[in-house]
């Protein structure tokens, strides 16, 4: 751009006019800087939402994983319990067939009456 300044009054436009192209030039660069800024803010709150996330996916995960252990936990006792009772059973049948014995011989040993 060339300017020819023969005047005051052409200096002072010139000066405006120089004025104005400096303001002209600064707005972009202001409005590039405004608008990184607001990136990296919208990348800084994706990325600590992210991170929630994965905690709360990982939290998550550590729970159903100890819920499984738990459940098999459980699920061995009732066998165990289950095997017991089974194994009682007959233990349980013969002791009541022994009473039954002994109360038959005690009746033939009763005087008659």
């Amino acid at each position: 751009m060339v300017m020819q300044i023969n005047t005051n009054t052409s200096a002072s436009d010139a000066y405006r006019k120089l004025a104005a192209a400096q303001s002209a030039l600064t707005q972009p660069t202001v409005a590039i800087s405004s608008g990184l800024a607001s990136t990296e803010s919208v990348i800084a709150a994706d990325s600590v939402d992210f991170e929630g996330k994965t905690r709360a996916v990982s939290a998550e995960n550590t729970l159903a994983a100890a819920s499984r252990l738990s459940n098999n936990a459980m699920a061995e006792q009732m066998v165990d319990l289950t095997r017991v009772s089974i194994l009682a059973q007959p233990v349980t049948a013969v002791s009541a067939q022994a009473n039954q014995s002994n109360s038959d011989v005690l009746q033939l040993l009763r005087p008659a009456a």
